[in-house]
């Protein structure tokens, strides 16, 4: 079967990686600086332009405007309905008055390595990147999107990056904690409490129902890692009861489909989104992330999506999220000679082009294809994939933005992982869907070779670009603070894949750190009037 489907691959255009029998009719749209964007025709939408946002069109509002809107809405807006959940405001403000506001940046550095959320907090704001304080239809303290796809690297907080450490359950059990230890007080307070103790008690009922839900059976929640499909299921209200995964049966029914966020710098090329390349659409925003719980009303969603807040988060995550080049966020030299022989590398026949595209010997893109890799010929973890099983991706086919290839007529858009195009790949470790390969080095080397464990911390090993993958810990974490490295470790199913030499792992080491040289130099264009690219240092550089 492998052998099968590789020699499909074989056949087939530096842009294509959708392995079908039959010819597909491919055309070409130009995308941002110059790009040129393959899309099969029979797929409705296109990769997203600038011009198919109404307020755009209308001339309502220029790119820029729109895309900084949405850059504040980004970090300090949740565009929750239905049932947000969250902390009450009120309890909240409670534990954050124990500390002048002045001494709120310190007192959350003092915490953050007991309760490990991963977030990070600017001096001057109130509360750490992805909470967000809403008013309506209560006031609560929740978070939005921004904490799972706002990432630092190097002490640059970069907006789009999947964040490397965020921890839902140690978010959840804080939030349970808050809740729980202030409801004797609330008690206490008799009449004038009754309201926040009502309220409380709610969002603790709504907050273990969502835990009970969300990471029973999966045993790869650590930091870095979020349970997408699980979302998707409660979100469908195809999950709605914990009983519903009381038994190995329901479990199976009901699949984790544990990944890393995956970086959003990629969509202005794309029109096949997720990691699976499952939905053909071009807003991934807009669904299912308004309300956890599922909604009802779906002509006030429908009018929701419409909205000047959303299509402002439109324009941001797509055409403002930023590819930067190495020496915007390392700040070391490149060798150019090896660089230079890394891109010959790159783009030698039934290499890495056919799959990731092409690029100019700066490293910046030039053509790309969405597509599909069978999960045949990719061999990495196939849970994900698994996961969005047909009658769960039949709640996409719902709307009218939506279209699910496979179940609307296109069955060879087969199950698998869509490849991306390569927007400054040296942020996105570790590297897999699974987060299981420490950096480049590791992901180049053949699947049996690679170690199934490596050093999570924020010191960068830049010659191998990311994790140090050691048996014991290298010099440079020794004076680290204990909470700031973590030893992660994993099975084989989330380091395989990826492996022949279709995926450069048959190369010598001297072709190796070669190709690495040139994959540091790898970016993607920015879209024309998007702004400048939002790069927020955490400490003045």
């Amino acid at each position: 079967m492998k052998r099968r489907y590789s020699a499909i691959l074989a056949s087939m255009t530096a842009f294509s990686a959708v392995a079908i029998a039959a010819v597909s009719p491919f055309i070409t749209q130009e995308g941002p600086g110059g790009s040129q964007l393959t899309i099969d025709e029979r797929l409705p939408f296109k990769v997203p332009r600038p011009g198919d946002l109404p307020l755009i069109a209308s001339g309502e509002m220029t790119l820029e405007e729109l895309t900084a809107e949405g850059l504040h809405n980004w970090f300090f807006d949740a565009q929750l309905d239905g049932e947000p959940f969250g902390v009450p405001a009120e309890v909240f403000d409670f534990y954050a008055a124990l500390a002048p506001p002045a001494e709120h940046t310190m007192v959350f550095e003092l915490i953050e390595p007991f309760v490990r959320t991963g977030l990070s907090k600017l001096p001057g704001d109130k509360l750490p990147r992805g909470f967000v304080r809403i008013s309506r239809p209560e006031p609560l303290i929740t978070q939005n999107c921004s904490a799972c796809h706002s990432g630092v690297v190097n002490g640059m907080l970069i907006p789009g990056l999947g964040n490397k450490w965020y921890n839902q359950k140690a978010i959840i059990q804080n939030a349970k904690l808050m809740m729980e230890s202030s409801i004797p007080l609330l008690q206490a307070g008799g009449s004038r409490s009754a309201d926040i103790l009502r309220r409380t008690e709610r969002q603790l009922a709504k907050l273990r129902r969502y835990e009970a839900l969300y990471g029973v059976g999966c045993d790869d929640l650590g930091p870095g890692m979020i349970t997408a499909a699980r979302i998707w299921e409660i979100s469908s209200k195809l999950l709605r009861d914990p009983a519903q995964l009381a038994t190995p049966e329901g479990q199976k029914r009901f699949p984790c489909g544990a990944t890393k966020p995956p970086p959003l710098n990629t969509l202005r090329f794309r029109n096949l989104l997720f990691w699976d390349g499952s939905v053909n659409s071009q807003w991934v925003a807009h669904w299912p992330m308004f309300d956890f719980f599922g909604f009802d009303d779906y002509d006030h969603w429908t009018e929701k999506v419409k909205s000047r807040s959303i299509q402002a988060v439109d324009a941001f995550l797509v055409f403002a999220t930023p590819s930067p080049s190495w020496r915007d966020i390392m700040r070391t030299r490149l060798d150019s000679t090896a660089a230079k022989a890394g891109h010959g590398i790159f783009h030698r026949p039934q290499s890495c082009a056919s799959c990731h595209g092409t690029y100019g010997e700066d490293g910046m893109l030039k053509t790309f294809g969405s597509a599909i890799t069978p999960l045949e010929v990719i061999g990495t973890d196939p849970e994900r994939a698994v996961a969005a099983f047909d009658e769960l991706m039949a709640e996409f086919t719902k709307y009218g933005w939506a279209f699910v290839p496979r179940i609307q007529g296109l069955p060879e858009y087969v199950p698998g992982y869509a490849p991306s195009p390569l927007c400054s790949p040296f942020l996105n470790f570790p590297y897999l869907h699974t987060a299981g390969v420490a950096n480049l080095h590791e992901l180049l080397l053949p699947e049996e070779r690679r170690r199934r464990d490596y050093w999570q911390s924020d010191i960068i090993d830049e010659k191998h670009v990311g994790f140090y993958a050691a048996a014991r810990m290298p010099k440079r974490l020794e004076f680290q603070p204990p909470h700031a490295v973590l030893r992660r470790t994993f099975p084989d199913a989330k380091v395989r894949g990826h492996s022949g030499p279709r995926f450069g792992t048959a190369l010598s080491e001297p072709e190796r750190m070669q190709l690495i040289e040139f994959m540091k130099t790898m970016r993607c264009p920015e879209e024309a009037g998007a702004g400048p690219p939002p790069i927020i240092p955490l400490r003045p550089r």
